[in-house]
């Protein structure tokens, strides 16, 4: 029997490389954990078998032991779904992190692909409020800095917050506000504007501006929702001058990237004070 004494020293960097130190049975398990998403709540042994090129012996042995330890529950005679225990892993770790350090990965991956300046903001009374900001790895510098306001009613990032809101919510914020800047005819020019744009704006998975809030300047926003209740608590977007890309290109492909990178943060929220 090895002692803290004689155990074999193993030299991390090669780890990455041999795979004698690897746990097939481990890596299977975790293989069937990573099976179950929003679009596969639930599976049977069968098609968690067909899924993972598994027999069906071998499979029901992995699920059983994932069930034994707390980790899926059976939902009836069939199906099998993740447990309160898979759960309570990411809840434990993600809470004890900031909406800033959650996002940072995820925003300079999204920078990465797209190559332009990508912002993430809150929404502060009446105002948009940037909290981090990544510059474009092109030539253009944004000026926006940490801590810019912007108002919401006339920016797609603001809309997107405020159109989750109640309308009495909205109606109360915006009960003494007098400053109905206008920057194009976009912009609403009175509340009974801002409420009907929000109306129209709710459902939607992102907002683009093409020039309508900056002249010259293009953004995409998406909004990043909190998984316990759904409300959203920050918007990740990006801009570019609207040289940059095409504006088809821009709606197209480079919203997508936004609105999989505010997909991928909204998965990281379980914060109950957010």
């Amino acid at each position: 029997m090895n002692t803290y004494g004689n155990e074999e020293q193993i030299d991390v960097a090669t780890l990455k490389t041999d795979d004698r130190y690897l746990v097939p049975g481990l890596m299977r398990g975790l293989a069937v954990l990573e099976l179950f998403n929003p679009a596969h709540p639930e599976m049977t042994i069968t098609e968690i078998a067909d899924k993972l090129e598994l027999n069906r012996s071998s499979a029901f042995r992995l699920i059983y032991t994932l069930e034994h330890c707390g980790f899926l529950r059976k939902l009836s005679q069939k199906t099998y779904a993740l447990d309160s225990r898979v759960m309570a892993l990411g809840f434990h770790s993600l809470s004890k992190l900031s909406l800033n350090e959650l996002a940072a990965p995820v925003m300079k991956a999204l920078r990465e692909r797209v190559k332009i300046a990508v912002h993430l903001s809150i929404l502060d009374g009446t105002d948009v409020v940037f909290i981090n900001n990544l510059q474009s790895m092109g030539a253009f510098t944004s000026t926006l800095q940490i801590g810019t306001r912007w108002p919401a009613h006339a920016t797609v990032i603001g809309q997107l917050m405020l159109a989750r809101l109640s309308t009495s919510e909205v109606k109360q914020r915006y009960l003494d506000f007098k400053d109905w800047q206008v920057f194009s005819d976009r912009t609403p020019k009175n509340l009974e504007a801002l409420i009907e744009r929000l109306d129209e704006v709710r459902d939607q998975p992102f907002l683009i501006s093409w020039g309508h809030y900056t002249t010259d300047m293009a953004a995409c926003a998406a909004p990043v929702f909190n998984q316990l209740n759904q409300n959203v608590v920050a918007v990740i977007s990006v801009s570019c001058p609207m040289s940059t890309y095409t504006q088809e290109e821009f709606s197209g492909v480079i919203a997508q990237e936004v609105v999989a990178a505010a997909n991928q943060l909204s998965g990281f929220i379980y914060k109950s004070d957010h």
